[in-house]
């Protein structure tokens, strides 16, 4: 067994990771692989797939043709009955402080030698400590249930930048929650926000969801603080980059957003899928792990991830003089900016959406969604400025039951009183 890195990739442009390199796997052992059963042509899902260990499904899915369709999902075995050593193996090195790529691959080529022969990104990427559907984690759905997290192009009717290509963002459990142990997610809390963090390992499956190889309590700890998850993840190829002047002409493959070009010792090689005739959904369930004093409010789901970047507001420097702009324009694409940004930056930058809060409720806006979206925020982010809104608010309008926006500003106070109960504070 062989495996190279044949070099370092550019990854300014890619939000999600801070570096990645290309390498190649010569003699693996093929133990962690994607099962795909046997197509039928007649109709628009396989008709099942399974991320698998030394044959021990981790992940079952059913995947359309459609890259912009759902995908159907549901919980594996858990990892601990796949009998793999390899990853008791590399636990003391990947448990130590991130010092590099170059290391970090050295580290969990043991878990590398279990793919199959073929190119691997390795990222150091950041990803959420959720499903993407709303739930932590380790607490997704255990039978089958459908996702948006497995589309290759995220599309939704309800922006106008369009489609876009998925990329790594939620992680998806395969350790069974009967192997938690909280002192030993609370091992990780003083150093799991520090760039230099000891890394969890993931393998990305579909879309924007990774599944979680090890690194469980680490993510239990990352959303205790409510910060990202730091995942050294592999990437499997996932299509290839044509020429733009020679029709067919393979020139280079993509592994997920990332375009790798042929040159030097990356060439085109043939893609194995492992297809079975029959494979059927077995069904395992866990007990829920206890999510009081978890920040899940700090994570966008998939929908609000999708609807951000798929408008291109990551490319935007939201001021308050933009802010004021779009709420005096008529165009309903710039109310639908306005929606997308607030539903996304409600979790992830409190400081910018409280601005917008601001001006939202000030500018007496009648849309009925961007007013809602505002006073939620207010609710799950308590402090004098958001009570004076509150308040402002319930004596500039009139009692209106069919209004959201004042039906939430007259419960607020309750409200606030249950978010702090739930989240233990």
């Amino acid at each position: 067994m062989k495996i190279d890195v044949i070099k370092t990739l550019d990854t300014a442009k890619y939000r999600w990771c801070s570096s990645a390199v290309l390498t190649e796997v010569k003699g693996g052992r093929g133990a962690l692989e994607e099962v795909f059963e046997k197509p039928d042509l007649q109709e628009s899902l396989y008709k099942g797939c399974q991320l698998t260990l030394n044959g021990k499904p981790l992940i079952q899915g059913e995947y359309p043709y459609c890259g912009t369709c759902s995908g159907i999902i549901a919980r594996g075995c858990g990892i601990e009955n796949a009998d793999s050593p390899e990853l008791a193996v590399i636990r003391d090195k990947i448990n130590a402080p991130f010092t590099g790529m170059e290391s970090a691959v050295e580290n969990i080529k043991p878990i590398l030698s279990l793919l199959h022969d073929g190119y691997y990104v390795v990222a150091d990427a950041v990803l959420y400590p959720t499903d993407g559907d709303g739930h932590f984690f380790a607490n997704t759905l255990d039978k089958k249930h459908s996702t948006d997290t497995t589309v290759s192009y995220y599309f939704s009717e309800s922006i106008y930048g369009g489609s876009f290509d998925a990329f790594p963002a939620f992680i998806y459990p395969t350790q069974s929650n009967s192997c938690f142990d909280i002192d030993r997610a609370n091992h990780y809390l003083d150093v799991i926000a520090d760039e230099n963090a000891p890394r969890a390992i993931a393998y990305n499956h579909r879309g924007f969801l990774c599944a979680l190889l090890d690194g469980h309590h680490k993510a239990y700890a990352a959303a205790e603080k409510g910060v990202m998850l730091r995942t050294l993840l592999i990437i499997p190829m996932t299509g290839y980059q044509y020429s733009g002047s020679v029709r067919g002409q393979k020139v280079g493959a993509y592994f997920s957003e990332i375009a790798v070009s042929f040159d030097g010792r990356f060439k085109e090689r043939p893609t194995d899928f492992i297809i079975k005739d029959k494979i059927t959904f077995e069904e395992y369930s866990n007990t829920p792990l206890p999510e009081n004093g978890l920040k899940l409010g700090c994570y966008p789901d998939v929908e609000e991830l999708g609807n951000y970047f798929g408008e291109e507001l990551d490319e935007t420097e939201m001021t308050e003089e933009l802010v004021k702009k779009w709420l005096e324009s008529e165009r309903e694409e710039d109310k639908c900016h306005l929606i997308s940004a607030l539903a996304y930056l409600s979790k992830t930058d409190p400081e910018i959406a409280m601005m917008m809060t601001e001006n939202i409720l000030r500018s007496g806006s009648e849309n009925g969604e961007l007013t809602k979206l505002a006073m939620q925020f207010l609710v799950t982010h308590k402090s004098d400025k958001a009570e004076k809104l509150v308040i402002d608010y319930l004596i500039d309008h009139t009692p209106d039951p069919h209004d959201p926006a004042y039906m939430i500003a007259d419960g607020y106070w309750e409200m606030v009183a249950v978010a702090r109960s739930n989240n233990n504070e």
